[in-house]
């Protein structure tokens, strides 16, 4: 029993000690491509950067084909790298390494972005402007027809305007993603987890420009500035703002649900007038108790006006009001 258990330890210790190995070696060629990513980085910025830096990074070889140089080596490129993100900052490695890899894979469409995100943003707002202006040579997307809506058009009318609206949020959609995925870029924050939400973000700017042009009633904006605006220009704005859209959903809700349940500033008002009245009710009979304490105090000193008894006539007074005070 005792040497299978043996065994079976010694098994475990080797198959981890397997597993850690190549682990710890790719840890160490990460922590180098990211130093001379880095390197390269704030060299071609002209951010301030220690002069010994680029030396000891090229003392540390851990890519493949070369030798490790144990824990000691480990350190010393795990403090170079910390020192390189500090000097990159805001910058993150993550996001310079991406970005110089797609500079070195180069390719026909680099040109519309230096990421796959930005270039798949870009071609969806290309196709987006395109889609707007090919609608809008239709002769059934008209002004009379846009401002029909849905329940007073059918058809290929229909299907046409709401499509050019569609277009139109769309277009506002990709401006404002692109917009922000390139800022994340130039600053060199950008993080590929959150590739998926920018399609979430264009599927929302294309909900929340159909529900701010079409299932909105039009009186909504009418005394605003938005009022001036016409259907296209607010389902633009709808997909730019998909957040902006969902507040007002929300702000409309909250007034419906104050309607139902009551406005609870009213409850709040109620319940501070009951506590000011209690409050002035105590005051008005702590004030009728002292009246009557100073009136027995003269009667008391006219008939035995001894200043022992005063004193301590007046010493109650006091401690009666101060206690009636708080």
């Amino acid at each position: 029993m005792r040497v299978g258990l043996r065994r079976r330890a010694v098994a475990q210790s080797v198959s981890s000690a397997g597993f850690i190995g190549p682990v710890f070696s790719s840890v160490l060629e990460q922590l180098e491509l990211e130093c001379r990513a880095m390197v390269s980085y704030a060299l071609k910025q002209g951010l301030a950067m220690s002069p010994d830096l680029p030396g000891r990074l090229a003392e540390l070889r851990v890519m493949p084909g070369t030798s490790l140089h144990g824990e000691a080596g480990a350190r010393e490129l795990a403090a170079l790298h910390r020192q390189l993100v500090r000097a990159i900052q805001p910058a993150t490695p993550q996001a310079v390494v991406l970005i110089e890899r797609e500079r070195l894979r180069g390719g026909f469409l680099r040109w519309l972005g230096p990421i796959p995100l930005i270039r798949t943003l870009t071609l969806s707002s290309v196709g987006c402007l395109a889609s707007v202006v090919g609608l809008a040579m239709s002769s059934l997307v008209n002004e009379q027809n846009i401002a029909l809506g849905f329940l007073d058009s059918s058809g290929s009318t229909l299907g046409w305007n709401v499509m050019f609206i569609l277009a139109c949020a769309g277009l506002g959609a990709a401006f404002s993603a692109l917009f922000q995925a390139h800022r994340y870029v130039a600053d060199a924050t950008y993080d590929p987890r959150f590739d998926s939400s920018y399609a979430a973000r264009m599927i929302l700017g294309l909900i929340a420009g159909l529900i701010l042009v079409e299932l909105l009633p039009e009186d909504l904006f009418a005394e605003s500035s938005l009022g001036a605006f016409g259907k296209p220009a607010l389902a633009m704005m709808g997909g730019f703002s998909a957040s902006a859209v969902y507040r007002l959903l929300q702000r409309m809700v909250d007034v419906m649900e104050t309607v139902v349940r009551g406005d609870s500033s009213q409850h709040a008002a109620a319940a501070i007038q009951s506590q000011r009245a209690s409050v002035e009710s105590e005051g008005i009979r702590a004030r009728g108790e002292l009246a009557a304490g100073l009136l027995d105090l003269q009667r008391e000193l006219e008939a035995d006006p001894r200043l022992d008894q005063v004193r301590q006539q007046l010493t109650g007074l006091a401690r009666q009001m101060m206690s009636g005070d708080s």
